[in-house]
């Protein structure tokens, strides 16, 4: 309510703000019943100067109200400032062989626990990490339009990287992986963004 009636802008959660708005309550209080002059105020905000559709025509002070005067009444006091939230960075390796595509099964815990996913590189050097680690073939790669996935603690930025495999090794269906036909992944357990890739490539 004192921040609309005297029009100071920021959320009042922030310390600037906070110490401007105490300054100015105990500038304001009067010398002697404190107690009814409160009350005033904290009945006066939780039924007409509300946080959301307040009624300045049933205020007693609106004519000096400076964010009325300004028509900023919705805009102060601020709300909360949004949240920042980290960005992670991958790169998901899409390796198809003859219309069928390389899953692994994520660990039980942690993100995604239990589902099917593409993986993940580990290195920059694609081509001799899948070699090594999936024993597959690269004959090409292809990045694919950046995915972004928002979590409720970070952002995920997926890099998907199409790799068309030339041949496979048994190395590739070690457990905790399989090779399954496209659109027999699309119905697997996996989670949203890699059946929005499969969409793509599909």
């Amino acid at each position: 309510m004192l921040a609309r009636q005297y029009g100071i802008s920021g959320f009042p959660g922030k310390k600037s703000v906070e110490a401007k708005l105490w300054k100015l309550a105990e500038s304001l209080l009067p010398s002697k019943d404190i107690g009814i002059y409160t009350q005033a105020l904290m009945d006066l905000g939780a039924t007409v100067c509300t946080k959301l559709k307040p009624d300045c025509s049933a205020c007693p002070v609106r004519r000096s109200c400076v964010a009325r005067k300004k028509g900023r009444v919705e805009d102060i006091p601020a709300p909360r400032p949004m949240k920042t939230l980290p960005t992670k960075r991958t790169t998901w390796l899409l390796l198809l062989h003859k219309g069928s595509i390389l899953l692994e099964r994520r660990p039980s815990t942690g993100l995604w626990g239990g589902l099917w996913t593409f993986p993940e590189a580990a290195s920059k050097k694609i081509e001799a990490e899948c070699r090594l680690a999936y024993g597959c073939d690269i004959a090409s790669t292809k990045k694919l339009k950046i995915l972004e996935h928002g979590f409720s603690h970070f952002n995920l930025r997926i890099q998907p990287l199409a790799c068309e495999v030339r041949s496979t090794s048994p190395r590739a269906e070690e457990s905790g992986r399989m090779w399954i036909e496209i659109e027999d992944a699309k119905g697997a357990a996996v989670p949203a963004p890699v059946r929005k890739l499969l969409e793509r490539i599909s």
